[in-house]
């Protein structure tokens, strides 16, 4: 179950517009829909967080969600924008979050909360926002 917290300030129609987006990616996300997931992410999609040593492509992400639903489910998570800034084509967007997975692998279901930051870098294709690159700080 995900949920988005309240917009700290009256954001415009395409500031909204591209929150929409990462709402919706958190959701295909965390209910582990590949093709969903991918839909949003760009040809040439990088992302990077704190625990890899190198970015990662829209193919190795895709493959990353494979082996998560071999093993993974999500609890909760909580989305709470901090900066949205968008031109013609180009968006930034920053965010908190927290969400909790629960690993089925085993004899025991194991719980395991994480927070953190992202900043996503959306830019605008045919009339579609599409994440180009994103970089993820991983609290705990």
């Amino acid at each position: 179950m995900g949920t988005s917290g309240a917009l700290a300030q009256e954001w415009s129609k395409a500031q909204k517009e591209v929150w929409q987006v990462v709402e919706n990616s958190w959701t295909t996300w965390t209910g582990l829909d590949i093709e969903g997931f991918a839909a949003v992410l760009h040809e040439k999609y990088q992302g990077w967080n704190n625990l890899s040593p190198l970015p990662t492509t829209k193919e190795m992400y895709k493959k990353e969600l494979q082996e998560m639903q071999k093993r993974l489910k999500f609890g909760f998570y909580e989305i709470n924008p901090a900066r949205i800034v968008v031109t013609e084509n180009a968006a930034v967007v920053d965010y908190y979050f927290v969400y909790e997975t629960i690993d089925t692998q085993g004899e025991k279901a194991a719980k395991q909360e994480s927070s953190g930051k992202n900043v996503e870098f959306y830019i605008k294709e045919d009339g579609k926002w599409l994440l180009l690159g994103d970089l993820t700080i991983i609290d705990k």
